[in-house]
């Protein structure tokens, strides 16, 4: 970073005035920067579904304004949807729920599709003609740089069962700080070009789950066997393959995990940002590397609870509640791992042998939990070779994501800069 932008953003983090910049109530932006009411640049979107429109949105906040049915492969929405608003590609919509990454709610404009509806609880609007870079707004936007604007009218006491709770005229009414439009227009293109380039990333990350997936299905139920192996498969009951590890954090010295879908064995703080463990955590399940955890928790797409392998080089401790199998290899643990990845997998596995108790509880023992058989490969050496492949799949699959984290960062740092006029971008 040239050493003059780096003393400029240091003034403004110290709240002191560059000089060519000036101080409004939305922060430090340049002098010729201008300030305007959003019900002059946007007008409101009243039209509601008369047509009939079945392409029910939702937005998400990775993939922004999307059809119900691509994101959830189902509806979620009320049968009559005549209420529902009228939205057209270009246009924007407003969802008040909060959440972490969110919390004064996301605005998306539709981009993927030609029209759609979206819940009347959105709040949707159009560009008018004084407005001649939308595409600028969309960034603004997503830097949540309406925040400020909407933490001013819809106070923490307001919120309600997950929603804010605004007017139409206050959101309308609020202020929005831009650059001269040839500015604009160089920091949209700028923007937009990041943005492709995490399109193309994440449809790459896409296809390699997709390719992953595809492995599992042939290669976890032996339709498509590795060359060079031909011994058979067999119905092995897990208790012969696995075998419950009784041991506790008896020291209380071990770091506590959670046990996550996407994530696996994680520390509990890292994942949910903070540890909810007991103060005494000396009867907690020690789970070393390799070992296969059982949560007993219903989440998502895993009614019954996920399985997962430690793959932490250290030992780590979970909840008592928790199942922990040691299983024969460490092979045998990631396919395993692997198996149980897929939902579907691992509601068929546990179905018949899980009793759902009071509060959505699920009971279970250790033994009933072993019971049960799966079709799997009896030679060592198919099982070492197995896990390899469907190891370096992750491992694949891990680098793309870490490139995607990276380049998502790179584009907010850069949004932080040009949005707010710490770098320019003028002819």
């Amino acid at each position: 970073m040239e050493q003059k932008i780096k003393e400029r953003l240091d003034l403004v983090k110290q709240g002191k005035v560059p000089p060519g910049y000036k101080k409004t109530e939305l922060g430090i932006v340049p002098e010729e920067w201008e300030q305007e009411k959003f019900c002059k640049l946007f007008s409101r979107i009243i039209e509601r579904n008369n047509s009939g429109n079945t392409n029910i949105l939702t937005i998400s906040a990775q993939y922004g304004l999307i059809s119900q049915g691509d994101f959830f492969n189902r509806n979620i929405a009320s049968e009559d949807t005549s209420n529902y608003f009228l939205l057209r590609k270009g246009e924007f919509a407003y969802n008040k729920s909060y959440s972490a990454n969110y919390p004064y709610g996301a605005i998306k404009p539709l981009i993927r599709y030609e029209n759609g509806i979206v819940s009347p609880l959105y709040i949707c609007f159009k560009s008018t003609t004084v407005n001649k870079c939308p595409s600028y707004y969309k960034h603004y936007f997503e830097l949540g740089l309406m925040n400020h604007e909407i933490k001013s009218f819809a106070q923490e006491g307001a919120r309600n069962h997950g929603l804010l709770n605004l007017s139409i005229d206050d959101f309308f009414n609020s202020i929005l700080v831009y650059p001269p439009l040839d500015e604009q227009i160089k920091i949209a293109k700028i923007l937009d070009t990041y943005e492709k380039m995490i399109s193309k990333k994440i449809m790459l990350l896409k296809l390699k789950q997709q390719q992953k997936k595809w492995l599992m299905q042939v290669l976890l139920t032996g339709k498509k066997r590795l060359e060079g192996f031909n011994k058979k498969w067999e119905y092995v009951p897990l208790n012969k393959i696995l075998t419950e590890r009784i041991e506790k954090n008896t020291k209380n010295n071990l770091r506590i995990c959670s046990v996550a879908v996407h994530k696996g064995v994680i520390d509990q703080i890292e994942h949910l940002g903070r540890s909810y463990a007991a103060t005494d955590t000396s009867n907690y399940g020690v789970v070393c590397m390799g070992d296969i955890v059982y949560t007993k928790s219903p989440t998502g797409d895993f009614p019954f609870g996920i399985i997962k392998q430690s793959h932490l080089e250290e030992n780590v401790a979970v909840s008592p509640l928790y199942c922990i199998f040691k299983p024969k290899s460490f092979a045998i643990g990631y396919i395993l791992h692997s198996y149980f990845e897929d939902a579907i997998n691992a509601r068929n596995y546990l179905i018949p042998i899980v009793q759902k108790g009071a509060k959505n509880t699920i009971n279970i023992s250790n033994k009933t939990f072993l019971s049960r058989k799966l079709y799997f490969p009896t030679d060592r050496f198919e099982q070492d070779a197995l896990a390899k492949i469907l190891s370096l799949a992750d491992l694949e699959i891990e680098l793309l994501e870490q490139d995607l984290q990276h380049w998502q960062l790179k584009k907010k740092a850069l949004m932080q800069l040009l949005l707010t006029g710490i770098i320019r971008v003028r002819a």
